[in-house]
């Protein structure tokens, strides 16, 4: 005779196991979910984290001009070893004493820059990324450092040129060639003289902490309109390959984006499925079999026992002889019902 207990038996352990595949997913997939977004939540950090360090390196700029417009302003009457080279706006080479010949009101500012030079050693020592200096002046001369600098004053006189208007704001960030940043303020001398600090800063060099700290991703800089003013970038990505972050770059009127490889992100995610998948399958699994051989050992065996109990009391074989623990006060009634 067909024990029903077996058959039911047999449709609940079915039924648990795709439960337990069905759960397994869930939580899988939920942890799938949590991964991607725990991912975005670190990069979100990351990139705050970036623009805060590149706001404090730019910062530094600020400090510096600072001090120079402070130091501009103190009387250097003692400074009288003009040891240095100027250059004319066309890049023509001045030096001091014929400056001070032809523009004698000059003499000034000349012994401020003459002052500035253990400094802006010191300044290019500190920065790395401070590729050179130029000081700008109203009285058309230029003062560059390092002084064997003549051919970016070349690169960058067109620049200068074609921003001379804009220069006259306090405070501006412009894009050169070859992924450098040009970062010029004005000073003031006195009420009537006027010079422009113009900084130009390696984007590649700018941006090593960065990629030290997040090595998998790229990072563009864009001023406040959302034009390019440098990256790290070797060639133009697929944008829709890319994962973009946004993030304002503290007092600067610059937004640094960074960008990472979408796919990473999805790997990533497609690998912790799998694997808390399987992990959950593995211990689901195990759960339900420790409990179905549970009821079997302890309902679905004694069950088959009473069963082989009835039928030989039927046939007057007298009952079996091993009774499940616990099962006897049950075995005994059966017994006793026997006509």
């Amino acid at each position: 005779m067909l024990n029903p207990a077996l058959g039911e038996f047999r449709r609940s352990l079915r039924l648990a196991m795709a439960l337990t595949v069905a759960l397994s997913f869930t939580a899988a997939f939920s942890h799938f979910l949590l991964t991607i977004d725990q991912r975005l939540a670190r990069q979100s950090r990351q990139l705050e984290q970036s623009a805060i360090q590149l706001d404090q390196q730019l910062s530094v700029l600020n400090t510096i001009a600072d001090w120079w417009q402070q130091q501009a302003r103190v009387n250097l009457s003692n400074q009288t070893d003009l040891s240095f080279n100027l250059y004319k706006v066309d890049g023509q080479l001045l030096s001091p004493a014929a400056l001070l010949q032809d523009k004698p009101q000059t003499a000034a500012e000349l012994r401020f820059l003459q002052a500035q030079q253990s400094s802006l050693m010191a300044m290019r020592l500190l920065y790395p990324w401070i590729e050179s200096l130029f000081y700008v002046s109203e009285q058309d001369f230029i003062y560059l450092l390092p002084q064997q600098g003549l051919s970016q004053l070349h690169a960058y006189h067109s620049a200068l040129e074609a921003n001379w208007n804009q220069l006259k704001e306090p405070l501006q960030f412009s894009k050169a060639e070859n992924n450098k940043l040009l970062f010029s303020r004005w000073l003031s001398l006195n009420t009537t003289q006027k010079a422009r600090l113009l900084f130009v800063i390696d984007m590649n060099l700018l941006f090593q902490p960065l990629q030290k700290m997040i090595p998998e991703a790229e990072f563009i800089l864009l001023d406040d309109e959302g034009k390019l003013l440098g990256s790290t970038l070797a060639i133009t990505p697929q944008l829709d390959e890319q994962l973009l972050q946004l993030q304002r770059v503290g007092r600067h009127s610059l937004s640094l984006v960074m960008l990472e490889q979408r796919r990473g992100i999805l790997s990533l995610g497609v690998q912790s499925f799998f694997h808390y998948w399987f992990g959950y399958l593995l211990v689901l699994s195990l759960m339900v079999m420790v409990f179905f051989y549970r009821l079997r050992q302890k309902i679905l065996q004694p069950l088959k026992r009473l069963s082989m109990h009835i039928e030989r009391l039927t046939r007057n074989q007298g009952g079996v002889r091993h009774i499940p623990s616990g099962w006897e006060e049950m075995f005994d009634k059966i017994t006793r019902l026997k006509p």
